[in-house]
Formats: structure tokens, sequence, C-alpha cells
């Protein structure tokens, strides 16, 4: 327990509050790594689907996935070619810059 004052009508007033853990309800975003090629990162903040599911074989420049902000749609494109290792969302998901997209395995 934890005691508070608070002022309520001009009345100092003290109350007993219960302590509760804090915890998030947020899931971490996972960032990409701006020095592995094999990373597809959001360039800005927005609404994002990806259009790729794992092993799926892209292109360079080839389009992976779309971001939607304030009202405009932007493709955003394998900086490699490779394999799509990993894809770090599901659905339409809401994302700050940098946040990762998906993985490619550009070995081979």
């Amino acid at each position: 327990m934890r005691t508070v004052m608070l002022t309520l009508n001009g009345q100092p007033r003290m109350i007993e509050v219960r302590d509760t853990s804090i915890t998030s309800s947020v899931p971490e975003t996972e960032k990409a790594d701006p020095t592995d090629r094999g990373h597809v990162a959001a360039p800005f903040a927005g609404a994002v689907t990806v259009t790729v599911a794992e092993g799926d074989t892209v292109e360079a420049g080839g389009q992976v996935a779309t971001i939607e902000a304030m009202k405009m749609e932007a493709s955003i494109t394998a900086p490699t070619g490779g394999t799509v290792a990993r894809v770090a969302l599901k659905g339409v998901t809401q994302v700050s810059g940098g946040d990762l997209l998906l993985a490619l395995d550009t070995a081979g």
C-alpha cells in the first residue's frame, strides 16, 4: 500500500492505493540491423502489409511490402535478392521507422 496526498475541491486528502506491478501490454517491436543487408526495415511510420511469405524468393528491387501513411501508399522493395527467411509482422501492422519487416537469406 502507498499513501498519496491529493487536493479535492480545495481540501487536502490522504488516500491509500494498492501498488501493482506495472507491465506493458504493448509488444516490443524488433528493429532492423542497418548493417545486415538481408534486413528490410520500415522507411517511416505507418501501416505495413507484407506481400511475401517465408520461403519466397525475391529479387533486388522487388516489392516485398506496402506501407500506408497519411492517405498515401508506397512500396517497400528488397535491398538485395534472396529467400525470405522470416517475416516479422502478421497482417496489417502499425510500425515505426526502422522496425524490422522481414529478413532475407542472401547466401547462395
